[in-house]
């Protein structure tokens, strides 16, 4: 566990007289006047202990939960501190950057902490978590990073004999409260943590709750002190969980993205600032061409310093969404201090992103599930004519659909117009997937997109997809291997036939292997590959399958040898897409 920076320092810090605060994320103005006087009427009841009763049936009303499944709190920092007491994790996971006090709780309870440090666009990878975690605590929508991770991705973390803490401290800030796991109180181990103070001004008040199975409620409950609301603290729990008040915290919320978008507008005018995308909270993360804090709080503006958030440096800044004329002041003090950074004709960059997914065969139930969370947050989609399709007329409003697709004697866009156009569209900020038929690096010009978009300097992933070479048999019940048949399977592009100065295959070692042959791209060409393998030395008769649309409605498979195979596919009139498998398993005694 790295110890290279402050887990204690908070956006308070950096605020000082007289200076713009967008260093704190709590609610500018005071608490609504109805709020203030329930709390003012609350103080009537200071001579009787404070009961929870009320206001832990409300919170639990307010998520559709069981009370014995609420746990109420002095913010949602006593939460992580008695999690950190009363659970006693092995391998405890912290998805860094992300707010720090659950991990410097952990520490001061003497936990040792592994970190998984998120690269931008910070979007989270579930595979990334060791199995081995028996703790994960992560954030959304995230501080500082301000990205809403997909409920689903989140979701799977969860299981039996593993806690996943989820701070969701900002999730109100959210219209809809969109990907919020509160009211799922059917996974396993899920511990949900909610924060009063940001929405409704009351940081100095101190409320907050916790979501969990009652068997943990009632541990942590346990390690509290008695009575550890003041009766204000539980009217505000109360009041604050109505339908009323649910109701005026989306409108705030919605509020909150016209505020954003203004930001994000007027930041694109300042030359060499990096806004990550997809923001969904309170506050953008920045990065500059260098450290600019000290001036800006010389200018008047407090922001939040960002290289106490582990992964990041001192060129992030985290600024808080204020008020249209806030924002275009700071932005103006932004752009003086900047101006003579980069060249006049310099332009704004944000930080977008490319991922590569491989789609699979065809079939949208092939898609992995980290594809499916990367197109569910997708801004623009760029795909082929293969793969899983039918997805994209499940994409959400608004995301663009680009065709880049290759058709054999059709409309073809060349792959360096594919390359310049995803660079293109990430250097707009925007979150691009680029979906592509099977596995992106098997025969699909995947390193070449990824070679330009690193070119570029914008973040790449790479999703594995299931290939059609595997995936095509297996629906036509044909093994590429076969412990007495095949011991051995090679993949092959067929798209340059065998004598094209071209072509980099060596045919005749691929005749004398004793495996199996699979063909991609060669229904075109299968006559003189026929050709070169039986003169190389293959069988006239060596079984041959060919699956056309593998996966898809349209699958079809016709059994052949391999001296007829070209002239049986010509007259069963099969077109691309189809998979050529050819060897002992294309033959398997009941498949014929």
């Amino acid at each position: 566990m790295a110890t290279d920076v402050d887990l204690h320092h908070h956006g308070d810090s950096d605020v000082g007289p007289g200076l713009v605060d967008l260093a704190v994320n709590v609610r500018p103005d005071a608490p609504p006047a109805w709020l203030l006087a329930r709390l003012t009427g609350a103080l009537g009841r200071l001579a009787a202990y404070p009961d929870q009763a009320a206001a832990r049936a409300a919170v639990a009303a307010r998520h559709g939960r069981s009370a014995d499944s609420v746990l109420l709190t002095s913010g949602a920092a006593e939460a992580f501190v008695l999690l950190a007491r009363t659970l006693r994790p092995r391998h405890a996971v912290v998805v860094h950057p992300q707010f720090t006090e659950p991990e410097a709780a952990l520490v001061a309870a003497g936990h040792a902490v592994e970190r998984v440090v998120l690269a931008p666009p910070f979007t989270l990878d579930p595979a990334l978590v060791p199995d081995s975690a028996d703790l994960v605590v992560v954030g959304n929508p995230t501080n500082p990073t301000s990205v809403l991770h997909p409920a689903a991705g989140l979701a799977a973390l969860c299981r039996p004999g593993r806690v996943v803490v989820l701070d969701e401290a900002f999730a109100d800030a959210v219209p809809g409260e969109a990907e919020s796991l509160a009211g799922r109180a059917d996974l396993p181990g899920l511990v949900v943590v909610r924060s009063l103070t940001k929405t409704w001004g009351l940081a100095g008040l101190r409320v907050g709750y916790l979501l969990a199975d009652p068997g943990l409620v009632t541990r942590l409950q346990q390690a509290q002190p008695l009575w550890p609301l003041s009766a204000p603290a539980l009217t505000a729990a109360q009041a604050c969980s109505s339908a009323e008040a649910v109701a005026e915290a989306g409108a705030y919320a919605e509020e909150l993205v016209r505020r954003r978008e203004h930001l994000l507008s007027v930041l694109a005018s300042v030359p060499g600032v990096d806004v990550v995308p997809g923001a969904r909270g309170p506050f953008l993360l920045l990065r500059t061409p260098r450290d600019v804090r000290s001036e800006l709080r010389d200018s008047g503006f407090a922001v939040r310093r960002g290289d106490t958030f582990p992964g990041l440096g001192p060129e992030w800044l985290r600024v808080a969404v204020r008020d249209p004329a806030t924002s275009d002041a700071f932005v103006a003090a932004l752009h003086t201090l900047l101006a003579d950074d980069v060249p006049a004709t310099g332009v704004a960059r944000p930080v977008g992103s490319v991922a590569l997914v491989g789609g699979g065969p065809g079939d949208p139930g092939l898609l992995t599930v980290r594809g499916l969370q990367l197109l569910a947050a997708a801004d623009v989609v760029v795909a082929d004519r293969l793969g899983p399709t039918a997805l994209l007329d499940e994409l959400a409003p608004g995301v663009e659909v680009v065709d880049a697709s290759k058709t054999p004697g059709g409309r073809s866009v060349p792959q360096e117009e594919t390359n310049a156009r995803l660079v293109e569209l990430a250097l707009q900020g925007k979150r691009v997937v680029r979906l592509k038929g099977g596995d992106p690096y098997v025969f699909a010009r995947g390193w070449e997109e990824l070679a330009a978009c690193r070119a570029a300097g914008v973040p790449v992933e790479v999703v594995p997809g299931v290939t059609s070479a595997l995936a095509a048999p297996a629906a036509a019940d044909v093994p590429v291997t076969h412990r007495e048949l095949a011991q051995e399977f090679v993949v092959v592009s067929g798209h340059v036939p065998p004598g094209d100065p071209r072509s980099t295959v060596d045919w005749e070692a691929l005749a004398r292997l004793n495996g199996t042959l699979v063909l991609l791209m060669a229904v075109d060409r299968l006559r003189a590959i026929s050709a070169a393998l039986i003169a190389g030395g293959r069988a006239e008769d060596t079984p041959v399958a060919v699956v056309q649309e593998g996966t898809l409605v349209g699958q079809r498979t016709v059994r052949t040898t391999l001296s007829a195979a070209a002239e049986d596919c010509a007259r069963a009139g099969v077109r691309p897409p189809a998979v050529v498998v050819v060897g002992g398993v294309a033959g398997l005694p009941g498949l014929a």
